[in-house]
């Protein structure tokens, strides 16, 4: 996907990435390696949840549409924001954990609200999934 690109590029252009999940290595390479899987594994769970809402609400064709469009605006919103955040840090050491942070915490905020909106247990004994960690990065 092409966010996962995205991510992946302001990851490795990072010189001294530091993140909460990633602090204990020291080396730059492993650093950023280790900050673009937090972003692959945040990904892939908002894809998995994605994908949980789209069978829950197969049969109601309008919701599924609305349900893509918005998910492509906050794409859209999301890249823009954190690459502004990116930006914001100049050429400093800190930029591509900045943006690293960003694209986590925002799809990690984005998966708990996919799970709240579609998949949360509101009149069902028991949720399709389970409902997904949130933790602010920043």
């Amino acid at each position: 996907m092409e966010h996962r690109w995205l991510a992946l590029g302001a990851v490795l252009l990072s010189s001294t990435a530091v993140a909460a999940p990633c602090d204990d290595l020291e080396e730059t390479v492993e650093r950023n390696a280790c900050l673009h899987q937090e972003v692959a594994k945040a990904e892939d769970e908002l894809d998995r949840y994605l994908e949980a809402s789209r069978r829950q609400i197969a049969d109601s064709t309008d919701a599924v549409v609305s349900m893509e469009a918005a998910h492509g605006a906050w794409l859209r919103y999301r890249d823009s924001h954190c690459l502004a955040v990116y930006d914001l840090w100049g050429d400093g050491s800190l930029r591509g954990a900045q943006l690293a942070a960003c694209l986590l915490e925002h799809t990690q905020r984005r998966t708990h609200d996919i799970w709240s909106v579609y998949l949360a247990p509101q009149d069902k004994p028991e949720g399709i999934l389970p409902e997904p960690a949130r933790s602010d990065t920043r």
